[in-house]
Order: C-alpha cells, then sequence, then structure tokens
C-alpha cells in the first residue's frame, strides 16, 4: 500500500477512536521501565532494529488477522501498526483448533527486505493427528504488502532466520528431542523459497523438555545458540544459550547456567523464556521474551513480553540483567523516549475496526458491517454458540491490565434463542458472557464455560426493548457484571469471585493465548440471522 494511502487510511481510523498519550516512562520513574513492556497476550516476541526503528511481532495462534507487528523507537513503549496476515486467503483458519494457528514467527531484515518465518500449527479434535510446517513470507516495507507464503518444512515448529557473513540464509526450527539435541538448521536457497541441504541437528549440551524458540547470532567470532528454551511451556521455563566455532557446532553450554531464569518462586513474574537480541544504534544489547504475571498461581493476561539488557562478560558470554535473572523494572535503554498511544473508546465510525481488535479464526464474510449503519457495529447471529471448536465472527481485544473496566452499548432485538453481548473470552471452553436473550421476555443472563461445563450465573428481570449498556469491572481474578437502561443506575447481574478458568492453567486445551474481551452474536440452534448493533466499546484499564 503507497505511503500515503496508508496515512489516510490510519487518518480515518482514528476519527473512531479516542486515544491519549502515554506519559514516558523516564519521565515517571526516575528512568525506569516495568515489565512487561507489552502487556497482555503477546507472547513469542521476535525483534528486528532498522536504523532507529525497531518491529516486533507476536505469536496469534487461532486468531485473525495473523501475526501481529508493533514498533518503537525506545525498545520500552510500543504501539501496534499493523499484521501481516489481513487476508483470508493468504491464512485460512477456519478449521484450526483453538491453541493452533500461528506460532513463534520470527522477524528479521537483510539488504532491504523484511523476512517472517513462522509455523502453522493443527491438531485433530482428539489431539491423535498433529500436523505442523514451517513458512516464510517476504516484504520490502513493514506494512506490506508480503508475498504468498511459501511451506519450507513439513514438520517442527519456532522457526527463525540467520544470515551467516558470507551472505548464506539458514533456517533453525524446534524439531523434536532427538539424542544429541533439539534445534535443527538448514540451509536456504539465497531467495529462501526452498531448503538447499538436508536439516541437520544442534547439540546445545543436553537434552531437555519442550525445547523451543533457538536462534543464532554471530559475535566476536563465535555462533551463539540462543536459545534453546526448555523447561516445560509453564513453571520451570527458563532459556540456555550455547556457543561454537562452527555453524553446526558442537556447541558448548554456558558455565553460567541458563540465560534466563526466575529463581524467585515467590514473585509475580513468572515463566521467561523464548528470547531474542537485538543491538540497538548505541551499542547496547537487549533481549525481549515472554513472560507471565500470576495472580495466586493463575495468569489470565497470557504470556506478555518483557524486556532485560543483555552484558557480555570478559568470557565472552552473554548474561540477562547482570546475571540476576529477570527484571521487574530496570534502567531505560539509552534511546530517545518515544511515549505510545493508547486507545480509551471506540465508535465504530470508521470503516474499518482499529488494531487492537482480533476475530476468533477468519470472519465470516457477511457476518458484521460498520457501514449499514454508520456508527455501530453490526454482527449478525450465526450458527452454533461460543463453545463450538469453530467458532467463528467474534471480535476481540486483549486484555491488558490487572484491573479494568468495559462497557459497551447494544440495541438487539432476539426472536428467540439468539444472544449477543458483552464477553470475557479465553477460548471455546473457558468464558464469561453477559447476554441480551428472549426468556420470558427480555433479559440479561450471566453464563459461563468453565472447562466445557456451562452454567448461569445470574439473571436479570425483564428489561425493555431498546439500547442497553453493559459492563464488567475487572478486580484480579474477579469480575462484575452489570447493566443499565438509559441513564438509570447500574445493576449487577452477578460477581464472578474467581474466574480462574479465564487464565493460561484454567483451560482444559492447550493454555497458549491469554483472556480477551469483546462482542458476540450468536443463534445457537435457530440458525436464524438477527443483526444486534453496538454503539461503542470502552476498555480502560486501571493499572498496568
Amino acid at each position: 500500500m503507497p505511503l500515503l494511502s496508508r496515512i489516510l487510511l490510519f487518518a480515518v481510523v482514528l476519527l473512531s477512536v479516542t486515544v491519549a498519550a502515554v506519559p514516558s516512562v523516564e519521565s515517571e520513574a526516575g528512568r525506569t521501565y516495568a515489565n512487561p513492556v507489552i502487556p497482555g497476550f503477546f507472547p513469542d516476541p521476535s525483534v528486528v532494529r532498522v536504523g532507529e526503528d525497531y518491529y516486533l511481532v507476536n505469536s496469534t495462534f487461532q486468531y485473525f488477522p495473523g501475526v501481529i507487528i508493533s514498533h518503537s523507537r525506545d525498545l520500552v513503549n510500543w504501539r501496534q501498526i499493523g499484521h501481516v496476515f489481513e487476508k483470508s486467503e493468504d491464512l485460512d483458519l477456519t478449521g484450526f483448533m483453538d491453541g493452533c494457528g500461528i506460532w513463534a514467527p520470527d522477524l528479521s531484515w537483510h539488504e532491504g527486505k523484511f523476512y517472517l518465518f513462522y509455523c502453522l500449527v493443527q491438531l485433530t479434535k482428539d489431539r491423535s493427528i498433529n500436523v505442523r510446517g514451517n513458512y516464510v513470507v517476504t516484504a520490502t516495507d513493514i506494512h506490506g504488502p508480503w508475498s504468498k507464503p511459501v511451506q519450507l518444512t513439513t514438520e517442527g515448529n519456532d522457526p527463525s532466520h540467520f544470515v551467516d557473513t558470507d551472505g548464506s540464509h539458514y533456517l533453525l526450527y524446534a524439531g523434536g528431542i532427538p539424542k544429541g539435541g533439539a534445534t535443527r538448521i538448514a540451509k536456504l536457497t539465497p531467495d529462501c523459497t526452498r531448503l538447499a541441504e538436508e536439516p541437520r541437528w544442534i547439540s546445545y549440551g543436553g537434552e531437555k523438555r519442550a525445547p523451543e524458540g533457538p536462534h543464532l547470532i554471530r559475535k566476536d567470532g563465535w555462533y551463539y545458540h540462543i536459545m534453546a528454551a526448555s523447561g516445560g511451556i509453564y513453571d520451570g521455563h527458563h532459556q540456555l544459550v550455547g556457543r561454537s566455532r562452527s555453524l553446526y557446532g558442537p556447541y558448548e553450554p554456558s558455565p553460567h547456567g541458563p540465560f534466563i531464569a526466575q529463581m524467585d518462586k515467590t514473585s509475580p513474574l513468572q515463566h521467561h523464556g523464548h528470547a531474542k537480541l537485538v543491538q540497538t544504534q548505541t551499542g547496547s544489547w537487549w533481549a525481549v521474551y515472554l513472560m507471565q504475571r500470576r495472580i495466586e498461581r493463575f495468569s489470565p493476561l497470557g504470556r506478555e513480553t518483557g524486556l532485560d539488557r543483555v552484558e557480555w562478560g570478559e568470557d565472552g558470554w552473554p548474561q540477562l540483567n547482570g546475571g540476576r535473572g529477570p527484571s521487574a523494572r530496570a534502567p531505560v535503554p539509552d534511546l530517545p523516549p518515544s511515549p505510545a498511544l493508547i486507545r480509551v473508546e471506540e465508535t465504530f465510525t470508521a470503516t474499518t475496526l482499529g488494531l487492537p481488535w482480533q476475530w476468533v479464526r477468519n470472519p465470516l464474510p457477511d457476518g458484521s458491517s460498520l457501514t449499514e449503519r454508520p456508527g455501530w457495529l453490526r454482527l449478525s447471529t450465526t450458527s452454533g454458540d461460543l463453545d463450538a471448536p469453530l467458532a467463528r465472527n467474534i471480535p476481540l481485544q486483549r486484555e491488558v491490565a490487572l484491573r479494568a473496566t468495559a462497557t459497551t452499548r447494544m440495541e438487539f432485538a432476539p426472536s428467540g434463542d439468539q444472544e449477543a453481548g458483552l464477553l470475557c473470552y479465553y477460548d471455546a471452553k473457558s468464558f464469561l458472557r453477559l447476554g441480551l436473550t428472549r426468556r420470558d421476555g427480555l433479559r440479561l443472563v450471566l453464563s459461563e464455560s468453565r472447562k466445557g461445563v456451562p452454567s448461569i450465573l445470574g439473571e436479570s428481570p425483564g428489561i425493555p426493548a431498546g439500547p442497553v449498556e453493559l459492563r464488567v469491572e475487572i478486580d484480579g481474578l474477579s469480575r462484575t457484571f452489570a447493566y443499565r437502561v438509559g441513564e438509570g443506575a447500574w445493576t449487577t447481574v452477578g460477581v464472578v469471585p474467581k474466574a480462574t478458568h479465564l487464565s493460561d492453567q484454567g483451560t482444559p486445551l492447550w493454555g497458549f493465548t491469554g483472556t480477551m474481551i469483546g462482542l458476540y452474536a450468536v443463534g445457537r440452534s435457530t440458525g436464524e440471522r438477527i443483526p444486534a448493533y453496538f454503539d461503542d466499546f470502552r476498555y480502560r484499564p486501571s493499572v498496568p
């Protein structure tokens, strides 16, 4: 898309969104920042520097559009600027199970071209068949257009791109746990569209459980195998590093132990790993990595993106945060601060949804509209319910704070069992919703699915037809749902004191994502297409 067109599109989207400047962490906290630097469901970060600009991508799994792109100039304040996959023909997630889809994208830049390597994963419902493969797309502009996907392997996951000093391109990926190593490496053709040789195994000093996220860098004559994340996908997750004078190894493990490991089991910050390094234009080194913030033992926001400085010792080994492990707060990088913008409310006056919105899989082409009734988002009810593994047409945003309030104003006239309203969603088995339906008149019903077990938690008395406002107040693991008609007082429908099912640890499926919040309209068994109109949506974090 030409630059002028992108500017005009961004301006149009801003018309429907109220934004406010986020004060620089430098001015707020004496030149320090707090982790995570990108709060909410932003796992598997991969970062690259192009001049003074930093670009970062995260996994999006079964959500569409695919692969979020964020931009920063100081590594601390990040703003979403787009997605890699915006057309369903380039990424059709229609039949993908929860927790599948795009895993661990890796963004790189070489000689004027961006490369995006990613993994596509699918399971059968009983998990008996696990199909995965690694792909690549390229672009000369971070905003696209991106090339059509090219599949490179029919196995493995978490691919990354390495360019050696002679200009040769290589693919690295996690390929299981064979004897002697867990990362595979293969030379690519110069255009990166095919393997130029059979993959080989890299040994990094022993077998570990659930290795993932391998990266290579070359520094001072050494190849550093960073990282080979290990230790499982939850507690005990950590990151290893090895080095070798030869590209293919053998790699010796660091004598300093894990490169990243949270040793304080009482800290609310846990599950650190899957890091990638970047060197700033001032010469310092930094690592972005995934992490979780825990309430008790639950992480409702999923895996978030953290940041820490990397220092190279006299022995040539890298250490994170001076060897102290991941930080909760640390000095800011020596870069000019660049405050970001946060969304305060959406009024649906643009012709496209803003960047924070994502759909559960590809949306139905005629399932929604922003032009049918200007200033309103129309969602049409569809067959089935939210607990269907292939549920679609559900627009959501990431929850980014442990305390927040979300509201929406809706008009909906169900004829029967259809329902529409406000949704807190982890996956098809784990959600909370406050919806308007017809049950002896119009009523609001608070219901949940907790690990696949549905239940009704509260119900309003009959309400008149016409607009109704819905609200959820989030306080840690607690959620309070309420409504009001007109300018009347808010009426509580129900309180969920322990919404532990809205967390990585609370779902019966793969807990790889994070809690989302947004809107829905379902027809259940009726199959009728009835419109639900939403006038606005406000998500207001209280604290990060």
